[in-house]
C-alpha cells in the first residue's frame, strides 16, 4: 500500500496544488505542520464528519498586512454547518481572528493567503450529546497566488453526475462529505479533457461546479443559479451578485438554468474563495463568445479585486485587518 507524501495531502486549488507550510494551527495553538495528527479510528476519517470554510487573505504590501474578506460571514456559515450536522463546539469570530493572527505571524507570508478553518470529529458515531462526542479544530493557511486561468478562462464539461439535494447530503452544509459529490465530476471532466466540471441538480438543472458558483451574460442580464438549486450558500457569489446590481449597474436574475442556455451564453464566468471571478470559454463543445473573456466578466473582476485589495481605504465593511508584519 503506496503511502501519500505531505504534499499530497494539501487541498487542490483551482488549478495547481497548494504548497504545504512550516506551522498549522490545530486545536488552540501553533504546532508544526507534522505534528497535527489525528488517529485513523476518528469519526473525521471514517466518515469524514468535518464542516470547513475557506476564505482568502490579500496582502497589501503598503500596510505591511493582510486583510481577510468576509471573515465574519465565513465564521458564521461554518457555525451553521456544524449545526445541521450536529457536530457541536462553537468557533467566534475573535477567537478566530487571534488565531488566524498568531498563524500568519509564524508563517510570516508576504502574499495573498487562503484560509481553511475545519471543524472536526473526533468521536461520536451517531450522536450529537456532548457527554459522548469529542470535536477538535484545526487551520492551515496556504500562499495562494493568482491563477493563470483567471485571465485565460476553464473550459467546463456537462457532468454526467448529479448535485446531490437538499433531501439527501445538502450543499448549503460546507461538509467535507459533500465534496465526493464533487471530486468524482471533477475526475470526470479531467479524464473527458475538460478543466472543470458543471453539475446539474436532480431536476436537470445547472447547480455548480466543483468548487464554484456558475453564472452567465445573456442579452446584457446576469443569470445565477438559486439557493434551492441544489448550490452552497456562496459568500463569494452574493459578493458578485452585490458588486454586479450596485457597481456596475447590470440587471441580476437569480433563476432555474437550463444547461442549454449556457452553450447560448455571451458569457460564462465562476466565482468562488479561490477560484475568485474566474471566465469559461467553452462548455462541452461549444465555445464562449469569442473564446476570451468578456466585458462583463473583466469589469466583475476589477471591481472585485479592488474590494478585496482596498485595505485600510475598504468602505463596504468586507475586510478585517490581520497583524502587521514586521
Amino acid at each position: 500500500m503506496s503511502r501519500a507524501t505531505a504534499a499530497d495531502t494539501v487541498p487542490s486549488g483551482s488549478p495547481a496544488a497548494l504548497s504545504t507550510p512550516e506551522y498549522i494551527w490545530m486545536n488552540g495553538a501553533v504546532r508544526p505542520w507534522q505534528d497535527a495528527n489525528v488517529h485513523v479510528w476518528t469519526e473525521v476519517v471514517l466518515r469524514a464528519a468535518s464542516v470547513f470554510e475557506g476564505l482568502r487573505g490579500y496582502w497589501v504590501p503598503e500596510e505591511s498586512r493582510h486583510y481577510f474578506v468576509h471573515l465574519d460571514e465565513h465564521v458564521r456559515r461554518l457555525r451553521e454547518s456544524a449545526r445541521v450536522v450536529r457536530i457541536p463546539g462553537e468557533v467566534t469570530t475573535d477567537e478566530l481572528h487571534k488565531a488566524l493572527g498568531e498563524l500568519i505571524t509564524a508563517l510570516g507570508y508576504r502574499e495573498d493567503v487562503y484560509v481553511r478553518p475545519t471543524l472536526y470529529l473526533e468521536k461520536g458515531r451517531y450522536t450529537s450529546k456532548a457527554s459522548a462526542v469529542d470535536t477538535g479544530f484545526f487551520m492551515p493557511v496556504f500562499q495562494s497566488p493568482r491563477e493563470p486561468s483567471i485571465d485565460t478562462g476553464v473550459r467546463c464539461q456537462i457532468s454526467s453526475w448529479r448535485r446531490s439535494g437538499d433531501q439527501s447530503a445538502p450543499p448549503r452544509v460546507k461538509a467535507a462529505a459533500n465534496y465526493y459529490n464533487l471530486r468524482l465530476a471533477r475526475l470526470e471532466a479531467e479524464a473527458n479533457g475538460f478543466d472543470e466540471s458543471v453539475l446539474l441538480n436532480g431536476a436537470g438543472k445547472v447547480a455548480e461546479t466543483g468548487g464554484a458558483s456558475v453564472f452567465l451574460v445573456r442579452r446584457n442580464t446576469v443569470i445565477t443559479p438559486r439557493l434551492s438549486d441544489s448550490i452552497l450558500e456562496s459568500i463569494t457569489r452574493q459578493s458578485a451578485i452585490d458588486l454586479l446590481a450596485n457597481d456596475l449597474g447590470m440587471d441580476v436574475e437569480v433563476r432555474e438554468v437550463d444547461r442549454t442556455e449556457l452553450y447560448l451564453a455571451d458569457e460564462v464566468f465562476l466565482t468562488g474563495t479561490l477560484c475568485e471571478i474566474t471566465p469559461v470559454v467553452a462548455v462541452d463543445q461549444f465555445g464562449i463568445g469569442d473564446g476570451t473573456t468578456g466585458p462583463v466578466t473583466r469589469r466583475l473582476q476589477q471591481a472585485y479585486y479592488d474590494a478585496c485589495r482596498a485595505g485600510a481605504n475598504e468602505s463596504r465593511g468586507w475586510l478585517t485587518a490581520g497583524p502587521t508584519l514586521g
